[in-house]
């Protein structure tokens, strides 16, 4: 397809855009690159939460195991095949782990810029430092799915504005398999003064895109695959008011205010194409955040906004006009910046004990040990390589009831909370399968409480004095 949109330049009598960028460009360029850099830096040294489990996943599959059979959770193949693939490249060597991610979100924020010069916008240095910023540094970590998410969104609207809109379908399709949403980012290219045959093609690419991704799924993991993810999504749904991160609480939700603000310090009317295409865009990216409002959902706002500030241009005469909004601005990134700081200390305490715990589990029982734990703690499995019970097979914890599918060698619980039964120093028994489990290393494992098999019991060995994880604070 050779045409898309209108050439906004020529449509608005914008100057074209020289094609050597300015010293001030240079200057934000630089500043994008060292804002990825300091990510990089910023990133734990270890994976949590999600991208651990992703990356046990990645392992796990290396090793044997099944996706949708051995392994089940709610999201598509691909950000376990990308984590398997960096399993594959660099194992446990997680600062390479981190610098691939970081280049990943490295090449998202250089087709950003792509984009927006293609779109005429004379701003789009200040608009690309926005994006890397607020994209990469309040965020605890990468190799979340929304961060591959973006990158095929930013692709597919570069290939739109070059007029591919076949491709761009495409790109979309594959965005949508990370976070599904990202298909509403069609809504801003068709609301364009687009030809009918680049509005088939575009909506052409993405049918058949998504098309052939399930016909490639049910090929590779049988039709079961629908039922299960179906079966998992539900619960997924109905677990949200208990496991909801609110974004007001995340580093991400303060930076996203301070983008917010600063859109309200420069927009004005009349709105260009660029403007009119970003903010319903911001809009169509928002609407996808619901109804959960998990903090990573908001990642692929930070581009829409970033677009729909640098359209309208920033300049010192915006925070002299509107000084009450300029100075909200500076706070909420102030605080931005103190809650990234202070999540990063946090989730590097908790890394340090998890992986001390699962390397201390793999030392002594070996790889491949099944345990269950009350929490959600990917980082144990991973660091333990240990077995992962399916959906269908967890414990379910009480004082006088434990019961599994598959006789665990090891129950981990903690850190959030420790049941009272537990906090006490004596054996817990599962009356239903008549076996007993005995305290480990009690008050030397951190903010987390172990209990081996009885059987297995003698194959942890403390040390004599000290503490060997942590204290619980």
């Amino acid at each position: 397809m050779s045409t898309g949109a209108p050439d906004q330049a020529s449509q608005e009598n914008v100057p074209a855009l020289s094609s050597t960028p300015s010293r001030a460009d240079w200057a934000y360029l630089g500043l994008s690159a060292l804002a990825v850099v300091a990510s990089a830096f910023k990133a734990p040294r270890f994976p949590n939460d999600d991208p651990a489990l992703f990356e046990y996943f990645g392992w796990a599959m290396l090793h044997g195991r099944r996706l949708y059979t051995d392994l089940l959770d709610v999201k598509l193949p691909g950000i376990y095949l990308i984590n398997a693939f960096w399993q594959l490249l660099f194992g446990g060597n997680y600062a390479l782990h981190t610098a691939a991610e970081a280049a990943v979100t490295a090449a998202t924020i250089v087709l950003f810029a792509l984009l927006l010069r293609r779109r005429q916008i004379p701003a789009w240095a200040l608009g690309t430092f926005l994006f890397a910023v607020f994209f990469s540094l309040p965020f605890r970590e990468f190799d979340y799915a929304e961060h591959y998410a973006v990158f095929f969104i930013i692709i597919g609207l570069y290939l739109s504005a070059r007029g591919w809109n076949l491709w761009a379908g495409g790109a979309l399709a594959l965005a949508a398999t990370f976070w599904i949403p990202s298909v509403l980012t069609c809504i801003p290219i068709l609301l364009q003064p687009l030809a009918r045959r680049e509005r088939i093609a575009l909506l052409g690419g993405l049918l058949a895109m998504l098309a052939c991704y399930l016909l490639a799924m049910l090929a590779t993991f049988g039709p079961q695959v629908i039922t299960d993810l179906a079966r998992t999504w539900t619960e997924r749904v109905g677990a949200i008011p208990k496991i909801r991160t609110s974004i007001l609480e995340a580093p991400l939700g303060a930076a996203i205010g301070a983008q917010l603000l600063i859109l309200l310090l420069v927009v004005r009317r009349p709105a260009s194409a660029a403007s009119r295409f970003a903010l319903i865009w911001a809009g169509c990216a928002l609407l996808g955040t619901a109804p959960s409002f998990f903090e990573n959902y908001f990642l692929p706002l930070t581009p829409a906004l970033a677009m729909a500030i640098a359209s309208f241009g920033l300049s010192r005469e915006n925070l002299v006009r509107r000084p009450i909004v300029a100075l909200a601005v500076f706070v909420l990134i102030a605080v931005a910046t103190q809650k990234a700081l202070a999540l990063k200390t946090a989730l590097d305490a908790l890394g340090s004990n998890y992986v001390t715990v699962g390397a201390w589990i793999r030392s002594s029982v070996g790889s491949g040990a099944t345990i269950y734990t009350e929490d959600y703690l990917p980082e144990v499995y991973l660091a333990a390589r240990a077995d992962m019970p399916d959906r269908s097979s967890l414990l379910i914890f009480s004082e006088d009831r434990l019961t599994w599918s598959r006789t665990p060698r090891l129950l981990v619980f903690g850190p959030k909370d420790i049941p009272p039964y537990v906090r006490q120093p004596k054996p817990l028994f599962a009356q239903r399968h008549g076996l007993w489990f005995d305290p480990i290393c009690r008050g030397r494992t951190g903010v987390l409480a172990l209990y081996a098999l009885r059987d297995n019991a003698g194959a942890f060995e403390c040390p004599g004095r000290g503490l060997m994880f942590g204290s619980r604070s």
